[in-house]
């Protein structure tokens, strides 16, 4: 997917610490959870940003929006994917890696495509590596440092994404 298939919202927002990173994930998982019909096929979370930028903090947010244990989560670096069901409403979280992946072929022989589901929160960090494989309607969230923390920067790849990015975005307005 290219800049011109996402829609134009892009909000930023500016997290001081891992804590805020944490809360804002945490505040996208509730809001996800929270609509009256989430998709059908889930939601794919696809993370940019350099080693350090925070990425598997915001997914430890995620967890905790689930109602899982955030000290569970770790980087699927090595592993590539890890799985952690939620104890409220049945959903699940995945939290998958391309750091280490050479190319898309290797998608279909760890499971990937598997993974996207109903009732599926689906994160992946370095997700821009293989971009054509996700799902178009995706949310994409860049995590960039600067002088005075980080900036997050969302972006809505199609209409699902965009429900859940304005649902999102309202739910940190309160």
């Amino acid at each position: 997917m290219d800049d011109s298939e996402i829609s134009e919202l892009r909000p930023c927002f500016h997290s001081p610490d891992p804590e805020a990173t944490r809360r804002y994930g945490e505040c996208l998982a509730r809001a996800w959870r929270g609509m009256d019909a989430p998709g059908p096929g889930g939601l794919v979370v696809s993370l940019r940003g350099d080693l350090g930028a925070g990425k598997t903090v915001f997914v430890k947010g995620l967890a905790r929006g689930l109602g899982i244990d955030e000290s569970r989560v770790s980087s699927p670096t090595f592993v590539l994917a890890n799985q952690y069901v939620g104890r409220e409403e049945g959903l699940s979280l995945h939290h998958v890696d391309f750091y280490r992946l050479e190319s898309p072929d290797e998608l279909e022989s760890m499971g990937f495509f598997d993974l996207i589901g109903p009732r599926v929160l689906l994160a992946v960090e370095w997700g821009p590596k293989f971009a054509g494989e996700l799902p178009s309607d995706r949310l994409e969230l860049e995590l960039q440092p600067d002088r005075e923390g980080r900036v997050l920067q969302a972006r809505a790849g199609g209409p699902e994404a965009a429900r859940v990015l304005a649902a999102w975005s309202a739910s940190l307005a309160e």
